[in-house]
């Protein structure tokens, strides 16, 4: 890349004009666009360094020939907006607005990229005036795509939405079946009264005719209705991470089904018959390593979907790739200077040795772990196992309600009799005589009752779902382990995909769901069951299994580092023997 010479840039820079939406779109003449390229400075940007500086009165505007940078907000804790890939045109706000700049500009890998000032622009706007409201729209689309929010989508904070679809109109348009067949019967109904005689006036001031139309056409507009709006509530979402399909259907519950990119092994676009050829819509069908695969039907451009997900692929691995070259970098600048400054100094001190402190340490004291609270369970808190940092899940206090409803009420019930048996009410005189037996026995059912709530409590807590920075564990206990406990645990690295599922209103209305998580290992699938806002659930996985994969592609890195690093030494060491004892060193 560093090699690349001006007209090489400019030959390469000459197509992705070309292609770019404004250029095409504005109708630009073709025959203008190398002229256009050839006032263009060519820079060489290295990784790490900023192009455009947030608040900055500049005005130039760049396009990228090769490599990949980011956008970020300064004046909002860096928060990522977007990626920039060759062909992308940036830094244009400053001339459509007139304004400082909106945002910082950062190179990921090394880039090449043409610069153009302000004289360019108005040589641009000069031979086609329209492209400048194409630019100004494209400017729009990268506000409203920074903006775009979802209700429980939890972005990481190096991901940004790339491409958000809803299925496409046909979709909709399937489900007016029911609705016309509903109104089938008010239709032949007026059919009828018109071969009788009636007028429509007269069969719409009469009441009886109205009783027996009226429902049917108001049931099929709820239908209608509904069926659109259970429509719009389907969402196809790409990010530069993860594939998620959200499907929310309307007072009954939601599903949300995503798969890293990481994990895609294909993406295969289906079609059915000639409408679909003829509206350009399309199945999409992405497959992972595991059984699992997600189909979303009726949706538009499908093909160019699919290639925006291998895309996006591509690109994320060639993220992970800069990252490794930044940190190689890195380590071999640690490892010169180190190498400089252990170069004695000539005529040098020797350096002073400090003793070592002779304190006195006191011993740690260590409390002992007293369940106090252990009737005071949270559903979600941070635990340690074996040493390791996680969070653990319960059940939802819902579930725990449903476990402990019946022993709740015995234990009110026995409890009220008993009290009422010691007061010696008037109603229970009849007693007399074999009261106490009486009274024992309800004694006996408020132990009894206490024992039934704690044995079912305990085997509601014992139930938990554990996340660590490694795995993920299941485990299935009974009350006080009489019955025994099965423990599941799956390594990150068999992680699939991760769903969602809320089955129905009134568990929306609590935030309770289902958390299924597929890996491609022998007991597949970890259901983390009846949980408090699934959609969190699913986050913290997701953002547990992506630092996971980051640090074992370090780890990974790190080593062939060493190894590069320790050849060179050695290289070094063989090609400058040190100097010979019975010679000096010259």
């Amino acid at each position: 890349m560093m090699d690349l010479k001006e007209a090489e840039a400019i030959q390469k820079l000459i197509p992705l004009l070309q292609n770019h939406e404004a250029f095409v779109k504005s109708n630009f003449p073709s025959e203008l666009v190398p002229e256009f390229a050839q006032r263009a400075d060519i820079e060489f940007a290295w990784q790490g360094s900023q192009v455009i500086k947030q608040g900055d009165e500049d005005k130039r505007f760049f396009v990228v020939i090769s490599g990949e940078l980011r956008v970020v907000d300064a004046n909002n804790n860096n928060r990522l907006l977007n990626y920039l890939h060759p062909g992308d045109i940036f830094g244009m706000r400053g001339m459509l607005r007139n304004s400082p700049r909106a945002a910082t500009v950062e190179v990921i890998s090394d880039a090449v990229l043409a610069v153009f000032d302000f004289d360019d622009w108005n040589w641009l706007i000069g031979q086609e005036p329209k492209i400048g409201e194409y630019f100004e729209s494209i400017e729009r689309r990268y506000d409203d795509q920074a903006e775009a929010a979802f209700p429980g989508l939890n972005l990481q904070a190096d991901e940004v939405i790339v491409r958000a679809v809803k299925r496409h109109f046909l979709a909709f348009m399937a489900t007016l079946s029911w609705p016309i067949v509903i109104l089938i019967v008010p239709v032949l109904f007026l059919i009828g009264t018109e071969l009788m005689g009636i007028s429509l006036v007269s069969t719409f001031t009469d009441p009886l005719a109205l009783l027996i139309i009226v429902p049917f056409v108001a049931l099929a507009a709820l239908v209608i209705l509904y069926n659109y709006f259970d429509w719009r509530n389907d969402d196809l979402i790409i990010t530069t991470k993860r594939v998620i399909h959200m499907e929310r259907v309307l007072f009954l519950g939601e599903e949300r089904f995503e798969v890293p990119l990481t994990q895609v092994q294909n993406v295969t676009v289906i079609q059915h018959g000639w409408l679909d050829l003829f509206f350009d819509v399309d199945d999409i069908e992405i497959k992972t390593a595991a059984a699992g695969t997600l189909i979303v039907d009726n949706v538009a451009a499908a093909q160019e979907l699919s290639r925006i997900i291998l895309t996006e692929q591509l690109r994320a691995k060639g993220r992970a790739a800069a990252d490794d070259t930044a940190a190689v970098r890195r380590q071999i600048n640690e490892r010169l200077e180190k190498n400089v400054l252990a170069q004695p100094q000539a005529g040098a001190p020797a350096p002073k040795v400090v003793p070592a402190s002779s304190g006195i340490s006191l011993p740690t004291i260590t409390m002992p772990n007293i369940r106090t609270n252990y009737f005071w369970p949270s559903i979600r808190e941070v635990t340690k196992i074996k040493g390791e940092e996680g969070i653990m899940w319960r059940k939802h206090y819902y579930i725990l309600l449903q476990h402990i409803f019946l022993p709740t009420l015995a234990i009110i019930i026995s409890l009220y009799l008993l009290m009422t048996a010691l007061a010696n009410l008037p109603y229970l005189d009849y007693l007399e005589g074999g009261g106490w037996i009486i009274e024992l026995i309800l004694v006996l059912a408020v132990l009894g009752s206490l024992f039934w709530y704690v044995w079912e409590y305990d085997d509601w807590r014992r139930d938990v779902y554990i996340v660590t920075n490694t795995k993920i564990i299941d485990v299935e206990s009974s009350s006080f382990r009489l019955r025994g406990e099965q423990l599941r645990e799956g390594s990150f690295d068999s992680i699939q995909n991760i769903t969602y599922i809320i089955p129905n209103f009134f568990y929306k209305l609590l935030n309770l769901g289902d958390v299924v998580i597929e890996t491609a290992g022998a007991g597949k699938t970890f259901t983390f069951n009846r949980v408090l806002n699934p959609s969190s659930v699913q986050a913290e996985v997701f953002r547990r299994w992506d630092a996971y994969q980051q640090r074992k592609r370090d780890k990974q890195r790190d080593d062939t580092t060493k190894q590069i690093l320790s050849v060179l030494g050695e290289y070094h060491d063989l090609t400058h023997p040190p100097a010979s004892s019975n010679q000096p060193a010259k």
